[in-house]
């Protein structure tokens, strides 16, 4: 009785979709298979990473702290000051700081053009202006500033590579150079403020120099108006004026008001005349306010509801109901005309009532300002404007003279504006910011698995072999019959293991249970599409479960070119199948008895001066094979590969079934697609495939049939043969 276990559960049916069999542990396959060129990848990567790190040149940065702030007095004789964080006024710092005159203020204070310009070798290939140049746009690319968020704080930094003839000296003189750049920026900061304010106090002085020329000039007129005139005095104690003026602003008011409302009527009555007498009625609502309408509008609505029912009822245009309703519509809409023509009416002569009534308060005001031109016309409103004049003169000129006192007093205190916080220095031994070892190394390691993983999908997109069961059904549609894992052995080999034994079990009964065969099925042909794909070890160890089992097997070595069955078991080759088609020996003297019960033997022959080609394309071949049927239960023939020789096409016809080998992950698709192409040409019964020396260790579609085998050889439900227990 068959014990073995049966074939693990196919995959998903063609039908699904390609994203319904993705699975997370198809990628982490992939890498796993391809895992050494990931790890090359991310070696060779780290290596790089620690030759260009090794190469880069160290840089050392010093930072110096600086307060940069609007400028306040000392003290607070003025008053409070108030400081608030502007980023604007910070920005223009930055700019400051980094500008031409500062930063060659600090080439020249440090002497930088020679130092810096001997150790990056351009000081003495270039003029000295040109040198000087040079040096003021390296400082300028070597510092940075940077402020601490919400605060007037900003950090000088400056990084150098060089000079480092001596340990530390590109520290140190980054350090200086930093402190160096604090101190011109405060120099230039307070040369530029006093000079600033010195020129706003001179051009106030000035003009305030030019308001007491015009005060004068002022005073002068005023005094001719009273001495021509003898005016002494002003009084602005007149009822006759205050009442008149007090009426004019009132009738302004009123004018003003006037304009606006016939300016809405006319609005108005301009919307009216534009619109139709139905759109007028719809609207006159909303525009007047007026209702009278609405009760007009629903009737004819309702009417008109009720006369279309009786319409679409069948009634004709003489029925009395439409008639009567017709007469009432149409004294409905009489009615509605007559509203909207009032309505037309009214809105005109509430325009014209209200232009006149603007035409009105226009002309009275008129009257009225001309009558007050008239009463304060003269001398007395000439005085009045100079002395006016002459008030706005002094008041300009007492603020311009406070303002120029508040300015002395400010040039004269002390100023707090730019102040230095912590100044740039060297504790101990310099450490370089740059480069950072373990950091390039942690970039080097992430960039070379990035592009390891890139690498791997890459070559495993290009890798077109046979990979997976569902490579297999979906290329091929093929069933697999068998998959056998790498470093099995012949079974008769002692060194074989128990579980080398179990993947032939399970092809066995894929074999037995195949849809393809029909009864009586006895002859089965194993071939591959390719040499090397191990075929001959798959026959033999196939060949040795069936005899293992009870079936008198026998194995016909049919691949006459290159014989390789009669090398597992040491024996001779000759004579064999070959001499018996040639007549050169018999059936009964070619077949050999084996050590392994219940199986023997056929090999392929040898003959010698002449051709083995075509020799299984004859009766004689077919003969062989009925006879051999009638012997035995089952016939096992190794036959060449499909591709390359001829042999195997015509063998194909003349047995029960074929079983393609193909080496896992060896050839391309096409290649084995080509073979099964020509099995079914032939007209071959094609059952199946076996997936050849596959590393169950990194394939993980195969890590199930292995579990497999070991739960069943060493499981609490293991099977073992009547030959093992003995």
């Amino acid at each position: 009785m068959d014990t073995s276990p049966a074939s693990p559960p196919s995959p998903p049916a063609t039908g699904s979709s390609d994203f319904d069999n993705i699975h997370l542990l198809d990628y982490w396959q992939i890498l796993f298979s391809r895992k050494e060129i990931v790890f090359a990848v991310v070696l060779l990567m780290m290596l790089t990473g620690i030759v260009v790190t090794r190469a880069m040149p160290r840089i050392y940065a010093s930072q110096a702290l600086i307060q940069v702030k609007r400028e306040t007095l000392m003290t607070d004789a003025l008053g409070a000051q108030y400081n608030r964080y502007d980023p604007y006024f910070l920005k223009t710092q930055f700019e400051i700081m980094r500008s031409t005159p500062v930063i060659e203020e600090v080439v020249r204070e440090l002497s930088l053009n020679e130092i810096l310009g001997r150790a990056y070798g351009y000081y003495e290939r270039m003029n000295a202006e040109a040198s000087f140049d040079r040096t003021v746009g390296l400082v300028k690319g070597k510092m940075s500033l940077d402020i601490f968020r919400d605060t007037d704080l900003v950090a000088i930094t400056v990084k150098l590579d060089k000079p480092n003839n001596r340990p530390n000296q590109a520290a140190m003189m980054a350090a200086d150079i930093a402190n160096q750049i604090a101190r011109s920026f405060m120099s230039w900061d307070a040369r530029n403020t006093k000079m600033s304010k010195e020129g706003g106090l001179e051009k106030l002085q000035q003009e305030l120099d030019d308001q007491d020329r015009r005060i004068a000039t002022q005073e002068q007129k005023v005094f001719e108006i009273r001495d021509t005139h003898g005016i002494t005095g002003l009084s602005d104690n007149d009822p006759g004026i205050a009442a008149l003026r007090a009426n004019i602003s009132a009738l302004e008011t009123r004018l003003l008001a006037a304009e606006l409302s016939t300016s809405s009527l006319k609005s108005r009555y301009e919307q009216v005349a534009e619109m139709s007498n139905q759109e007028l009625a719809t609207a006159l609502r909303m525009l007047t306010g007026d209702t009278s309408l609405e009760p007009l509008l629903a009737d004819k609505q309702s009417l008109e509801i009720e006369l279309g029912t009786l319409k679409r009822a069948g009634h004709g245009e003489r029925h009395p109901d439409i008639i009567r309703l017709d007469g009432r519509l149409a004294e409905v809409n009489i009615k509605i005309e007559e509203r909207v023509a009032l309505a037309r009416k009214m809105s005109r002569t509430n325009y014209e009532l209200a232009q006149r009534e603007l035409d009105l308060v226009a002309t009275r005001l008129k009257e009225l300002q001309d009558k007050e031109r008239h009463l304060t016309s003269g001398i007395t409103r000439d005085l009045r404007a100079a002395m006016t004049e002459l008030e706005i003169l002094k008041a300009r000129r007492n603020q311009l003279e406070s303002r120029v006192n508040d300015e002395r007093i400010r040039i004269e205190q002390p100023k707090q504006g730019v102040k230095i916080i912590q100044p740039a220095k060297l504790v101990g031994d310099a450490v370089p910011i740059s480069p950072n070892v373990m950091m390039n190394i942690m970039l080097s390691v992430v960039a070379g698995l990035f592009f390891g993983v890139v690498l791997a999908f890459f070559i495993e997109y290009l890798d077109t072999s046979i990979k997976t069961v569902d490579d297999v059904e979906k290329y091929l549609g093929l069933p697999v019959l068998g998959m056998i894992p790498q470093k099995v052995r012949h079974l008769n080999d002692p060194t074989a293991k128990a579980t080398h034994s179990e993947p032939y079990r399970v092809l066995r009964t894929n074999i037995k249970s195949s849809k393809r065969l029909t009864e009586g099925s006895k002859i089965f042909c194993v071939t591959s599409a390719s040499a090397g794909e191990g075929k001959t070890q798959t026959l033999f160890n196939l060949s040795h479960i069936f005899a293992s089992m009870g079936n008198r097997v026998i194995i016909v070595d049919a691949d006459m070119h290159r014989p390789r069955q009669h090398k597992i078991v040491r024996i001779d080759n000759a004579p064999g199948l070959c001499n018996i088609i040639v007549g050169e020996a018999t059936l009964d003297q070619c077949i050999r008895h084996l050590d392994v019960p219940n199986m023997d033997m056929l090999p392929s022959g040898k003959l010698t001066g002449s051709s083995v080609h075509g020799l299984v394309d004859t009766d004689e071949m077919r003969n062989i094979l009925e006879a051999l049927r009638q012997k035995y239960d089952y016939v096992l023939m190794d036959a060449p590969p499909m591709i390359g020789v001829s042999d195997t096409a015509q063998l194909v016809r003349l047995v029960d079934g074929v079983i393609l080998v193909a080496q896992h992950r060896k050839y391309p698709r096409t290649m084995i697609k080509r073979a099964k192409d020509m099995v079914a040409n032939m007209g071959g019964n094609l059952l199946g495939m076996v997936l050849n020396n596959i590393n169950v260790a990194r394939d993980y579609s195969s890590y199930y049939y292995k579990q497999q085998y070991y739960y069943y050889s060493y499981g609490p439900y293991a099977y073992t043969s009547d030959k093992e227990k003995s």
